[in-house]
C-alpha cells in the first residue's frame, strides 16, 4: 500500500498549528477524561503528537494507514500502553473498547467506507462505550468555504484524498444508532469536537 502521507509526515503538525493554532489539537483532546482502566481504540490517529502530554494514561491500539505518520506516532507515543498497527482497522477483540477516537479521519473516507467501519466498531466496543470525533464539519463563511476547498484541492492532490466534500456525519451515526450526547464547537463551528453513544 503506497503511503501518500510521507510527504507530510514531517511538517503535518507544523503546518495544522500554522493554519488552526491549537484549536485541532483542543478538539482532539476536549472530551478526554478518566482514561485509567480504559481501552481506548485511535483510529488515524497521524504522529500522535496531539496525544503526548497525557501518553502515559493512554491503553489500547493505534491504527493508522500511512507508515511515516505510524513511525512517528510511536516515537511520540512510546511510553504508553498502546500497540500500533498499519493499514485500516480490523477487529481483533470484540467488545473490548471502551471508548473509539476518530479525529480527523472520517472527513478522508467514502460514505459507505464510513458506515463499513461503524459496523466494525459496533463490534468492538463495550456496552456504554462511545465514540469521541472531532472533524471539519460544513464551512461557517465565505473565508472558510476558500479555505476549505483550498484544502480538499491540495489534499486531493498530494495524498490522493477521496472526497471533494464534508460527510453527513450525524445522518450515517444516527442511521447505525448512535446518539450525539456532547458537543464542542471551535474555529467558529467549522470545527467540532463530539461524543456519541449507541442508543
Amino acid at each position: 500500500m503506497k503511503d501518500h502521507y510521507s510527504f507530510l509526515a514531517p511538517f503535518y503538525n507544523q503546518l495544522s498549528k500554522l493554519i488552526f493554532d491549537d484549536q485541532l489539537m483542543q478538539a482532539k483532546t476536549y472530551f478526554v477524561e478518566d482514561l485509567s482502566n480504559k481501552k481506548i481504540l485511535i483510529i488515524g490517529g497521524g504522529d500522535g503528537l496531539d496525544y503526548q502530554s497525557f501518553q502515559a494514561q493512554l491503553s489500547g491500539e493505534y491504527w493508522e494507514i500511512s507508515k511515516a505518520m505510524l513511525s512517528k506516532a510511536k516515537s511520540n507515543l512510546g511510553e504508553s500502553g498502546l500497540s500500533f498497527h498499519l493499514g485500516y482497522y480490523q477487529v481483533e477483540k470484540e467488545g473490548f473498547f471502551d471508548e473509539v477516537w476518530l479525529h480527523f479521519v472520517l472527513d478522508t473516507m467514502r460514505d459507505e467506507e464510513i458506515a463499513n467501519l461503524l459496523g466494525e466498531i459496533s463490534k468492538s466496543i463495550t456496552p456504554g462505550g462511545r465514540i469521541y470525533l472531532a472533524d471539519f464539519f460544513a464551512p461557517q463563511n465565505t473565508f472558510q468555504r476558500i479555505m476549505h476547498r483550498s484544502m480538499i484541492t491540495f489534499f486531493r492532490i498530494i495524498t490522493q484524498h477521496k472526497r471533494a466534500s464534508i460527510p453527513d456525519y450525524e445522518e450515517i451515526l444516527v442511521a447505525d444508532n448512535w446518539k450525539k450526547s456532547s458537543e464542542k464547537e471551535y474555529v467558529k463551528a467549522w470545527v467540532k469536537a463530539q461524543v456519541w453513544e449507541k442508543n
